[in-house]
């Protein structure tokens, strides 16, 4: 049987020179628009709309179930209609809807019900934009994992410039600004991802889907489910990890240690700084070391980040550990995806979105347990919680199949 052609008749060459840098420009500006909206949540929520632990503890997790919930519904669509240009034009359009909510409503209720439904509905660009990447590169026969890493050093990059940003626009211009800078941002995204994204169509999914391949796409992957599960577990925990400390930190600097919380930022900055060349590392590195390897590596990174956030007190100190937590994120950010995408072969934009609802779903846990453990035993019990975490996420990985 012939292979279905790689791209649609429309795709000129001069698309696919530009092709590559698309993707680059695209990350990039939806990272950024992340980057300013996420990190000041927290400040946002107790300073604006409720200064209560649990209420905004509550909020990240239905925000979390609902975008995980939709995201993978889209990714389900998207693997057996693939059409992720459109997919990711209207999420980033979500973005922008939810983005003006923000900036303009204070009331808990209607961010909680309208807001988390918009952003919801958003919450598929990244995913999307791997997924399609990954199609991309095997289309152009390039060495994926580096090419995901670079696009994932990409994401990195936004969170260098985002969270200072976010957190200085909102102290000297208000968070009505930042919300609206960071629509502008999704707005111009739209028009880049119509104009410049390639429109693959992943030869691999349309042969897997039909009749004939069925049997062979299904025995795939029910021989990997078992790792699947036993993945997802790991990066569930360490992602509930990293969600807690985005939710505790700010108040945790301010209320605990007596710093800014603008410290925050910049932590969140100088770690997605070292997690560009930890990301390019990791995947040329794949070529010699197993991904599981590389995984558990980057779990043993994180419980030496969580031990040192229990010791450090000073924010020279809180600056030094982010290089433990830059080989945290970066190996798991770039490697994780990767894994599930070789486990689900057949499943490119389920397999994606499942690792980013890993994300998602940490949320909704680290949501309750952030508040939980804020209220009844500090802000500061939450580093140790964490490395418990971290210990157990290790043990489910080193079950999981090597690749």
């Amino acid at each position: 049987m012939q292979p279905i052609p790689s791209f649609e008749p429309s795709f000129n060459r001069r698309l696919l020179t530009s092709a590559s840098a698309a993707f680059l420009i695209v990350i990039f500006m939806t990272g950024l628009a992340g980057a300013l909206r996420i990190p000041a949540l927290t400040v946002f929520l107790h300073n604006e709309v409720t200064s209560d632990p649990m209420m905004v503890g509550l909020f990240y997790s239905i925000n979390s179930l609902v975008s995980m919930i939709l995201s993978q519904i889209v990714a389900h669509f998207s693997d057996r209609y693939p059409n992720r240009k459109l997919i990711i034009s209207l999420s980033c359009l979500m973005q922008v809807f939810g983005c003006l909510l923000f900036a303009f409503n204070r009331d808990y209720y209607v961010l909680l019900i309208l807001g988390t439904l918009i952003m919801g509905l958003g919450s598929s660009v990244t995913s999307q934009l791997f997924a399609l990447s990954r199609e991309y590169s095997k289309a152009q026969n390039r060495d994926t994992p580096m090419f995901n890493s670079v696009l994932r050093a990409q994401l990195s990059l936004a969170w260098i410039v985002g969270p200072p940003l976010a957190y200085f626009l909102s102290d000297q211009l208000g968070f009505t600004f930042m919300y609206s800078a960071a629509a502008t941002i999704f707005a111009v995204s739209i028009i880049i991802v119509l104009l410049m994204l390639p429109q693959v169509v992943s030869s691999d999914t349309k042969f897997a889907n039909s009749l004939e391949d069925e049997q062979i796409r299904e025995e795939g992957i029910t021989s990997n489910r078992n790792s699947v599960i036993l993945l997802s577990l790991a990066c569930l925990l360490v992602w509930t990890c990293n969600s807690m400390m985005f939710i505790n930190m700010p108040i945790y600097l301010s209320e605990t240690l007596g710093l800014s919380n603008r410290l925050a930022g910049l932590m969140m900055g100088t770690a997605a700084a070292i997690e560009i060349p930890v990301m390019l590392i990791a995947g040329y590195f794949t070529r010699f070391i197993s991904k599981k390897t590389m995984m558990l590596i980057g779990i043993i990174a994180g419980i030496c980040y969580y031990f040192g956030l229990a010791l450090a007190t000073t924010e020279w100190q809180l600056i030094a550990i982010q290089l433990f937590n830059g080989l945290f994120i970066g190996i798991l950010a770039s490697i994780g995806m990767i894994y599930f995408q070789d486990l689900m072969p057949y499943k490119m934009g389920t397999a994606t979105t499942l690792f980013s609802n890993t994300g998602s779903a940490s949320w909704i846990i680290a949501g309750q347990l952030a508040g939980l453990m804020a209220s009844h035993l500090g802000y500061h019990s939450t580093w140790y919680l964490a490395m418990g975490l971290c210990v157990v996420a290790f043990g489910f990985m080193w079950l999981v199949r090597k690749i």
